[in-house]
């Protein structure tokens, strides 16, 4: 009796290397072709295209439920952001990660630590929320093809630990090879981004405000208890203009984005009440520079610890009385509620004070009343890419809330070496207070 071969050998499924597994799309024209050739075997080969399908979708599956667990276009709706069981709202804010500098050297090298700090200090400090406050590539060292590409990797720890996020865009996120509204595509693939499109009007991209919850509600039609508001301070170069990687954007908050932040936090305040609120900026504004010069030499000392190694620090706006930022800095110190403003930019310094009551001539806007004055933070450079041999650190807030609602914050910087320096309580006495002076170098 002679053997019938169901599968002979000239008929395989294709399989797809570079995909790590097997190309669906050709298994079912393939194997259709074979079944014409084969009617002395029609019903076993019904049987064999059932139990084809059933492979293929059990294949699928995990492809299916990665897509739905990390992409967000199938998911429009994100879960609100609302207090821990203990009533506050932890907050991991990387800057200056810099990925993809120097691809061809040492880039690659740099990379690998900074997601090795990602991962310890995620692992060490498991907070609520992260924030990616500006320059997480630096643009002028990426190539057209794969400059967006580094998205992926800056958010694989968050993805891999689950952690939700957002992120202010920096000055190096905009050069010849890589454009914010490209960046800002790439990152909103993934479910966890909470980073949003300013609307029309505003300039840049990440301009917008995420309200924070208290704990159990799903935010829908409920009064928040805080504010988050995030800025773009903008900067670098357009988008494949020449002469490539000069800049040509203006670098501070402009008067649109402005325009709108005052609409939006004048409805939000008629709406309800005075609400704590923090901001988060990539470029630093005058404020910042007035306050290191007034405070100097006490700035990284006892009362202001902190790294202060970038004197005089860099600031938003080209010109040198930085009149280009006023408007912001005014709508920043009208704003009720205000607790505290955190930047990046400046590798070299993470120490936090208070807005200065008077302002240097030619520069800023003063604060008024020392209570209404919000705090002036910088994070910390967190990342490998970017100047600076100072060590990698990445600042931490936590938001405590009473059963009243009011707001204190603790912040810190919790270095890769795992320990924890400039833990401070940004409260009515800071400036007064003494703390360590240990900055982590």
């Amino acid at each position: 009796m002679s053997h019938v071969s169901i599968l002979p050998e000239h008929f395989h499924i294709p399989m797809a290397a570079e995909k790590g597994g097997l190309d669906h799309s050709n298994i079912l024209p393939v194997f259709l072709m074979w079944i014409r050739k084969q009617p002395h075997l029609r019903w076993l080969s019904l049987i064999l295209l059932c139990l084809l399908f059933s492979l293929m979708a059990i294949l699928a599956m995990p492809t299916m439920l990665a897509s739905l667990m990390v992409f967000s276009p199938m998911f429009p709706y994100k879960a609100a952001l609302s207090l821990a069981e203990d009533r506050t709202f932890h907050i991991a804010a990387f800057s200056d990660l810099h990925y993809g500098e120097n691809e061809s050297s040492f880039g690659i090298a740099a990379d690998k630590n900074s997601a090795a700090l990602m991962h310890q200090v995620l692992s060490q400090e498991q907070p609520d929320f992260v924030v990616l406050n500006g320059d997480l590539i630096t643009g002028e060292n990426t190539f057209a093809f794969n400059s967006t590409r580094y998205v992926d990797k800056v958010v694989a720890p968050l993805v891999q630990g689950r952690y939700r996020w957002a992120s202010t865009y920096g000055n190096h996120d905009s050069k010849f090879n890589l454009s914010r509204e490209a960046l800002y595509a790439r990152e909103k693939r993934y479910a966890n981004a909470y980073t949003e499109h300013g609307p029309a009007g505003t300039d840049g991209v990440t301009n917008y405000v995420l309200p924070v919850f208290p704990r159990n509600t799903s935010g829908s039609g409920q009064k928040p208890l805080a504010l988050l508001w995030f800025f773009d301070s903008r900067g670098g170069s357009e988008y494949q203009s020449l002469p490539e990687n000069v800049d040509n954007i203006d670098n501070h908050v402009s008067t649109g984005t402005v325009t709108w932040y005052r609409s939006t936090q004048a409805d939000m305040q008629s709406k309800y009440g005075i609400l704590p609120s923090l901001a988060f900026v990539h470029i630093p504004h005058l404020a910042f520079v007035d306050l290191q010069a007034q405070t100097s030499p006490d700035v990284s000392g006892p009362r202001y610890p902190g790294l202060n190694a970038d004197v005089p620090l860099a600031q938003q706006g080209f010109s040198n009385t930085g009149s280009e930022a006023i408007p912001f800095m005014q709508a920043l110190l009208d704003t009720p509620g205000l607790h505290s403003i955190y930047s990046g930019h400046d590798h070299g310094d993470s120490w936090c004070g208070r807005w200065p009551n008077s302002t240097l001539p030619g520069y800023g806007v003063g604060g008024g009343n020392s209570q209404n004055r919000p705090f002036l933070c910088f994070c910390k450079h967190s990342g490998y890419g970017g100047y600076g041999v100072w060590n990698r650190g990445v600042r931490q807030i936590r938001m405590s809330f009473d059963q009243s609602g009011a707001m204190s914050v603790d912040t810190w910087v919790r270095m890769q070496a795992g320990t924890i320096v400039t833990a401070v309580r940004l409260n009515e006495t800071y400036g007064e207070d003494v703390y360590s002076v240990a900055d982590g170098q």
